[in-house]
């Protein structure tokens, strides 16, 4: 029932308020319950739509490794990236809500030995998305955001 309450288009929209103006996300402290992990930080990434051109903003949590800040594209291991990894393809200039500050970023996605020693890092971090790798053929994109 509340899984159901914070999906909705009103639980989605008071969550990007709640982590643009606290850093904490109530939508991913119960995924992140429900996956048996602990609640990480999160942050607000806009980006621009890339049929539309409208910002989107998406709610994630967030991790830092090897110098780098970067959130994960797993939408729990199914067969498509996120669409906001969609948009970020298509035009890699984005914002990010973080600690009550807005920040432009570009977006990369980390490829080749740079994705592996971040992806290890990671599994340490939250073994939850090596878990879903497994659930899916495509390789789940760490978006690094500088």
């Amino acid at each position: 029932m509340l899984l159901k309450l914070m999906m909705s288009p009103a639980g989605l929209a008071w969550d990007r308020f709640l982590v643009r103006w606290t850093g904490k996300s109530p939508l991913c402290n119960l995924f992140a319950k429900m996956g048996g992990f602990p609640p990480r930080p999160a942050l607000l990434l806009v980006v621009k739509g890339r049929k539309s051109g409208k910002p989107r903003a998406s709610a994630l949590p967030y991790f830092k490794a090897h110098g780098s800040l970067f959130v994960v594209g797993s939408r729990g291991g199914g067969p498509i990236d996120p669409q906001w990894v969609t948009n970020l393809r298509a035009d890699p200039n984005a914002s990010m809500f973080i600690n009550r500050k807005e920040k432009k970023v570009k977006a990369r996605i980390a490829a080749g030995e740079e994705r592996a020693k971040l992806w290890v890092e990671l599994g340490k971090m939250l073994p939850t998305y090596v878990h879903y790798q497994t659930l899916t053929t495509r390789e789940i994109p760490l978006v690094i955001l500088e």
